[in-house]
């Protein structure tokens, strides 16, 4: 993913690192042909002292062509959580701002969060040189807590190349939920743990693939369970083309982009790069919505099955009405 959008937790409760260390492995110079140097990364501090050093060279595109890359992943989004004009919409490990800064003429307001400082302050320069002002913020705050983020107030959540860096998963779903309005909803793109890739390649190839120790990409069932719990209900998966190609050889890129061909034609999940979510909140039940489900409480415990029946029928068409 582009080092651009970045956002951190402080622990992931799966994920216990091991003791301390802050010596960064040195690259070799044979290393860009055994994948990424992998930064040790612990806590809060540590990712964000990566990403700080990332936004002081500008948080280049990595993957490929910055524009094309920026126009397919908004298309994503477009896609699967259909940004609408009265929407305020909050970018989790904003970086740079790239991805908010072009949507937010699409909606009413957005707000960008980065644990890292030294990314806010890109974002804000961007948003400064725009000629025509945005309804935009970019703040430095952690997704697991978003403090400066109120209930119920953002209608879309997005989260773009910056899930995989989060430490403690779970308190960042949380604290989504928190922050989402009734029927409002959570949207990411992340790399793809049952990629071919990940999975196979680059193990039997002896490929480093995490940027950071701390790194933790996740398959669909495992994104299912968090979201689960986190109480989503609605939830649509789609695999998205994501290629690293930034982090290997550029015979290692032909070969990846030839397999997610494949993958796109024989429609083989494990062969694509990327997985795409879009997870809606519940929206909270109406009066009458509440009446039907409690006539149908009371029908199902001392009803005719005729009265069963017509009441099944009424509260079908209450639950299609939410969304």
């Amino acid at each position: 993913m582009s080092t651009s959008a970045r956002s951190l937790g402080t622990a992931d409760l799966e994920n216990t690192p091991p003791a301390r260390s802050r010596v960064t492995e040195q690259r070799a110079p044979w290393s860009r042909f055994r994948g990424v140097v992998t930064t040790p990364s612990y806590n809060t501090t540590d990712v964000r002292s990566h990403f700080d050093q990332c936004a002081s060279t500008g948080s280049p595109e990595a993957h490929g062509h910055p524009q094309r890359l920026l126009e397919y992943r908004l298309a994503l989004v477009r896609n699967l959580a259909r940004p609408r004009p009265t929407d305020v919409v909050l970018d989790l490990g904003c970086g740079n701002g790239h991805h908010l800064l072009a949507l937010g003429p699409e909606v009413a307001r957005g707000i960008g969060i980065d644990v890292s400082p030294g990314m806010i302050e890109l974002a804000r320069a961007r948003l400064c040189s725009l000629p025509r002002k945005a309804n935009l913020t970019f703040e430095v705050d952690n997704s697991e807590e978003l403090k400066e983020i109120g209930d119920e107030s953002v209608d879309l959540a997005i989260c773009i190349g910056a899930f995989e860096h989060m430490l403690d998963k779970r308190a960042v779903l949380a604290s989504i939920y928190r922050v989402l309005k009734f029927g409002g909803r959570f949207f990411c793109l992340a790399p793809h743990a049952d990629y071919v890739w990940y999975r196979t390649i680059a193990p039997l190839l002896g490929f480093a693939t995490k940027h950071l120790s701390s790194d933790r990409m996740l398959t669909h069932d495992e994104f299912c369970a968090l979201l689960d719990r986190a109480g989503f209900r609605r939830i649509r998966f789609a695999p998205w083309t994501f290629i690293p190609k930034g982090d290997v050889p550029a015979l290692v890129a032909l070969l990846l982009t030839v397999l997610d061909a494949i993958g796109r034609h024989a429609r083989l999940d494990s062969l694509r790069g990327g997985l795409s979510l879009c997870a809606w909140k519940e929206a909270k039940p109406t009066k009458q919505q509440e009446e039907v489900r409690d006539k149908e409480v009371w029908c199902s415990a001392c009803g005719t099955p005729e009265m069963r029946r017509a009441f099944a029928i009424i509260a079908a068409s209450a639950a299609r009405a939410t969304f």
